[in-house]
């Protein structure tokens, strides 16, 4: 291996690392970071590196992670009953929440707060709203296991192509 790999290697498993740290912490998109890390170690060594195909197929798992944050809350808060209302008022509050310090807390309750109002505004009954709202939050963490199995397989996919060529 020599030092040009080594270098790439080293800067591409830190980014990783970052990556991995940021999938925690809100509207950083750690999952994007992680592969980036690919990205970056693809265009660093060229042909020295992984093909091109890894590079799209990470991509397109990296793909799949962002859509799951977006539409498994709404997914759940239709699944427990929200109407329109009660989903758009669930994704309202998940997005204000990460505005809020601390907005680790406020994701969790921002959704269930906005799940609430929407299906009061839509005249339904607080127990509804509260269904939906924890929908909401169930959609969310199902998002994130699925986000961080996909952004664990895509580090994975890159050492095992890397090093087994």
């Amino acid at each position: 291996m020599t030092t040009l790999e080594i270098a790439a290697l080293t800067v591409s498993s830190l980014i990783f690392l970052v990556g991995l740290v940021s999938l925690v912490l809100p509207i950083v998109p750690g999952s994007v970071i992680i592969w980036l890390g690919v990205l970056v170690h693809k265009l660093w060594l060229g042909d020295a590196s992984v093909s091109w195909q890894l590079v799209g197929i990470t991509g397109l798992l990296t793909l799949v992670g962002l859509l799951a944050d977006i539409f498994l809350g709404l997914w759940g808060a239709r699944r427990f009953g929200a109407t329109w209302r009660g989903a758009l008022g669930a994704f309202a509050g998940a997005f204000v929440g990460l505005f809020i310090p601390p907005p680790l807390f406020w994701l969790i309750v921002g959704p269930i707060i906005g799940a609430v109002l929407g299906e009061l505004v839509a005249g339904r009954s607080f127990k509804d709203g509260g269904r939906a709202g924890f929908g909401t939050v169930v959609g969310g963490l199902l998002a994130f296991a699925l986000k961080i199995g996909l952004s664990i397989a895509v580090i994975c996919l890159f050492f095992s192509s890397y090093f087994i060529r």
